[in-house]
């Protein structure tokens, strides 16, 4: 009962404060010059009273990792839809597996999205970024990239190609020891994630609102969850392929993971567990445990 109270408390404290958000970013956009330039938007950095939750822990991984097994991130480039075709296709030649896109929109472009109606663009004026997926391998066809996210109403998806880039802005950072990622466990991490939900509910609303978050250190197939957001589906998929991120969980409340969270974390390289998934075995079984779940 009590942990009932608990969790209600909390949900009642994130509507206001998503409630406030909403009417001081409906007077932004009230405000809004007249003429914006959206040829060179003006980055949004977020709300500097978010800035904490940005942040990646201080006592994660890294703090124990030795220099060889140290984790990080670099940005290795950067696009804005503004810029013309040539400059999109030299930055999509560049894109390899592995590199972590993290989508922004300038401040006057997240305002108007948000005064439309598009309330999921709400992220991209609260932090640095609004949204954020890694680049993977299609199991269909290995010569190709796709993009793997996870979205509201969509769940984990590998639905779109590196040419839907073209319409976004974003950042785009690389681990700086890509060779000790095991790529074998990163795509069956893919496919088990997008088996496991691929509905709506695969999309984890709770952990959007900070209230509480599934696994994000899965070992095994059976681990994995069944619903996660943008930035802890990327978490996910790396932990499981032999990173730990600093990634900061404060217990429940406000227990956001951002996508800039994500990128600017160090880490350690560890050695995942040596062992080859079934995936359909994995699904069957998860199948079998829930008898609610349609497979």
């Amino acid at each position: 009962m009590q942990n009932r109270l608990s969790q209600v408390v909390r949900i009642i404290f994130l509507l206001g404060l998503v409630s406030f958000a909403g009417l001081v970013l409906a007077g932004e956009v009230e405000k809004a010059p007249e003429k914006s330039s959206e040829k060179s938007p003006e980055r949004s950095n977020g709300w500097f009273i978010l800035k904490w939750m940005e942040k990646p822990s201080s006592h994660g991984p890294s703090k124990t990792a030795t220099l060889d097994d140290l984790a990080e991130f670099k940005q290795v480039n950067a696009f804005d839809h503004a810029m013309d075709d040539a400059v999109f296709m030299s930055t999509l030649a560049q894109l390899q597996e592995g590199d972590v896109l993290a989508y922004r929109l300038g401040k006057w472009e997240a305002r108007k999205e948000i005064f439309t109606g598009k309330l999921n663009k709400v992220a991209y004026r609260l932090y640095k970024y609004g949204h954020l997926a890694i680049v993977v391998r299609d199991p269909q066809d290995t010569s190709k990239l796709r993009i793997f996210s996870s979205e509201s109403f969509k769940g984990p998806n590998m639905q779109e190609g590196l040419e839907t880039l073209r319409t976004h802005s974003f950042d785009v950072y690389r681990l700086n020891k890509w060779e000790r990622v095991d790529k074998a466990r990163l795509n069956e991490f893919v496919q088990l994630a997008m088996k496991k939900a691929g509905h709506w509910y695969g999309y984890d609303f709770s952990g959007m609102f900070g209230l509480w978050n599934s696994n994000l250190k899965p070992t095994k197939p059976e681990d994995i969850g069944h619903d996660y957001i943008c930035s802890t589906i990327v978490l996910t998929a790396l932990h499981y392929s032999g990173v730990d991120l600093d990634t900061d969980e404060r217990g429940g409340l406000l227990d956001i993971v951002t996508p800039a969270q994500v990128v600017n974390s160090k880490g350690r390289y560890v050695a995942p567990p040596d062992a080859t998934i079934d995936v359909e075995l994995a699904q069957a079984n998860d199948c079998g445990k829930d008898s609610k779940k349609q497979c």
